[in-house]
């Protein structure tokens, strides 16, 4: 690679710098454009040589940098005034490139010789390490690989799935080793191979999953293969890694779902292992699924006679017996739909009865924790019912997953979801900033009916963190304070009403609705205050406003994509339609148990089991969370 080459590619680490850098990244940011610009103003490979070098010692001194680039700099680092070119710019940069996802597993495809130049051929798919970043990928904190000390290579097994209507895989070799040290130019390492027909003449998306001996699931890639061979690749799921000095995530299942065209391969892993499947359902049946588990909770919410408790959170036996039954029973239809198909799939069966096994220590003081990831399918989890057989007379709601479980949505570390990783640093409740914007309409002040609701929630921020919680009730000062905010805040909390925008497009022509009738419409804050720029200090936003989370199978890109775009460390939001009551009330006890630094997934899980246990109310199964499990307000008291 000659040093041009290098260049160009240590110019492209731009977005990866602040995650890289971390805290002080502004800091460091005018150096770094300056030493881009020099590079890209270099006239020969000694002068580009000399400037990227600068650009690497700027960088080195920070951790995160110099565990994966350290060696490789220092092997190739110019020990004259000449410049020597040696295979470890090179190395520099694939390492730079696998750094910020981690995706030391990557893909090519290369032509079946014996196939002709017809549309629909077969090609060889390959999947390997690049030999480099083998130490680096085999330490066990990056892809699981647990080997006793003197074997030098770990062994993934890798399965490749895709639509059926679409394309034919076909395993070759499912075996890719992964060596401890940097593998000999001449050793050629072993690569997971698979034949691919395409069925069709447009691009063709195929999901492919890797796992460990133990059956961990470290790396997931989605493939696009087009008919000419080109080949796209991005992670959907980052390996299983613990940063240094800190302890696992407590998460007892994780589950990837993840949509390839027609298709959505689910994966789930628990501490005995893992298992994928292909849901063997499209778009179109995918939402008649969701339509059909959220009737239980229509009900729910409405009551007889379309009455909703506004004003009462207490709801009344013979309405939570009725209605639990059909919470129940649609959440059982869903979970059974989707975990033990007519088919008899064994994979899928097999994924059914790890969710039920982790729900059986659920009880009314205890609850395993779960994480989805999906980039592209909204299912209700929370309204699953996971037994095996219904029994009406044995109706638990602890084997709802939204009460049984501590359950987050996870959103992918790839594309818009996540743009932004800025570090993090956790702080006190005694240093903890908020913005909190609420619609004072809600108190009906004005009319013969008047109420405290919004007023409670300025009261509450005012007493709780004084005057560190700037309050603002009119929509202009809310797309203000996007555009340019003024500190970085570690809550923004929004109070008000969602609009919905045409039908077409519900949420992505959304508003929230602020005192007179004010709106901020997300349209327009994408284009004022664009995902590209983050929030300082990615706080975590809470919606507590109706409807703002899509109720359809799909993944639209409502106002929780939009703060997770501009870096918020995780949004709440809700299903559907929230009694204002009910709102009320669940975010005094929710924000309580977030102040004494309660993760956001145990606050929601605390929050809804205390209400239905004091109430009989249900409805706090309507709150769900977008981030990490682990996000906090503040830290632990």
């Amino acid at each position: 690679m000659a040093a041009q080459d290098a260049a160009t590619e240590l110019i492209g680490l731009w977005p990866r710098l602040p995650q890289m850098v971390g805290p002080t990244w502004p800091q460091v940011r005018p150096q770094t454009l300056d030493l881009a610009g020099l590079i890209r103003a270099a006239e020969t490979d000694e002068e580009r040589v000399t400037h990227t070098e600068s650009l690497l010692e700027l960088l080195l001194p920070y951790r995160a940098v110099a565990e994966i680039l350290g060696a490789a700099y220092h092997r190739g680092r110019r020990s004259t005034g000449s410049v020597t070119q040696t295979p470890d710019w090179a190395d520099v940069c694939r390492l730079l490139n696998a750094m910020d996802h981690e995706q030391w597993i990557t893909a090519r495809c290369v032509e079946d010789p014996q196939d002709g130049a017809s549309a629909g051929r077969t090609r060889r798919l390959v999947l390997g390490i690049d030999r480099a970043a083998h130490p680096y990928a085999f330490d066990s904190a990056q892809l699981g690989l647990t080997v006793p000390a003197t074997e030098d290579a770990g062994v993934l097994t890798v399965d490749v799935y895709g639509a059926p209507e679409t394309v034919e895989v076909l395993p070759v070799h499912r075996s890719l080793v992964v060596r401890r040290l940097m593998p000999d130019p001449a050793t050629v390492p072993s690569e997971a191979l698979f034949d691919v027909t395409l069925l069709t003449d447009r691009p063709v998306h195929l999901v492919a999953v890797t796992r460990t001996a133990d059956g961990r699931t470290p790396q997931q890639l989605r493939l696009t293969v087009g008919p000419s061979g080109l080949l796209r690749q991005e992670i959907l799921l980052a390996p299983w890694r613990t940063p240094p000095g800190t302890a696992a995530p407590s998460v007892d299942l994780y589950v990837t779902l993840t949509s390839t065209g027609g298709s959505h391969v689910l994966t789930v892993r628990d501490a005995t292992g893992s298992a994928t499947a292909q849901l063997p359902f499209s778009h179109e049946q995918m939402e008649w699924l969701v339509r059909e588990a959220r009737r239980g909770i229509d009900a729910l919410l409405l009551g007889p006679g379309g009455t909703s408790y506004e004003s009462d959170l207490r709801i009344p036996n013979e309405v939570y017996e009725s209605s639990l039954g059909q919470l129940t029973r649609s959440g059982f239809d869903l979970f059974h739909a989707l975990f033990r198909p007519d088919d008899g799939s064994p994979a899928l069966r097999r994924i059914g009865d790890i969710i039920i096994n982790t729900l059986a220590s659920a009880g009314p003081d205890s609850a395993p924790t779960i994480e989805v990831v999906s980039d592209g399918l909204n299912l209700p989890w929370h309204l699953m019912y996971a037994v095996d057989t219904y029994d009406d007379a044995r109706i638990s709601p602890y084997r709802l997953l939204g009460l049984g479980t501590r359950l987050t949505l996870v959103p992918l570390r790839s594309g818009h979801h996540h743009r932004h990783r800025m570090e993090y640093v956790p702080q006190t409740s005694s240093e903890a900033t908020a913005l909190i914007a609420v619609n004072m309409d809600i108190d009906r002040a004005s009319t013969g009916d008047p109420r405290a609701l919004a007023a409670g929630q300025v009261a509450y921020w005012q007493e709780r963190i004084a005057d560190r919680a700037e309050v603002v009730a009119d929509a202009d000062k809310v797309t203000e304070a996007l555009r340019r905010p003024k500190r970085p805040d570690t809550l923004w909390y929004l109070y008000c009403h969602l609009i919905e925008g045409q039908e077409q497009s519900p949420l992505g022509d959304a508003a929230l609705e602020f005192t007179e009738g004010r709106q901020v419409r997300l349209r327009d804050v994408r284009r004022c205050a664009p995902p590209e720029v983050p929030l300082p200090g990615a706080p975590l936003v809470v919606l507590n406003a109706c409807a703002t989370a899509a109720r359809g199978a799909a993944l639209r890109a409502g106002f929780p994509s939009y703060f997770l775009s501009k870096g918020a460390r995780a949004v709440v939001c809700t299903d559907i339609e929230v009694p204002t009551e009910l709102g009320a009330e669940w975010a005094r006890r929710f924000f309580d148990r977030l102040l004494t630094g309660d993760t956001v997934a145990t606050a929601l899980h605390l929050t809804a089991r205390e209400l239905h246990k004091e109430y009989q109310n249900l409805l706090c199964l309507l709150y769900t969370a977008f981030g990490t499990s682990e996000a906090r307000l503040v830290t632990p008291r």
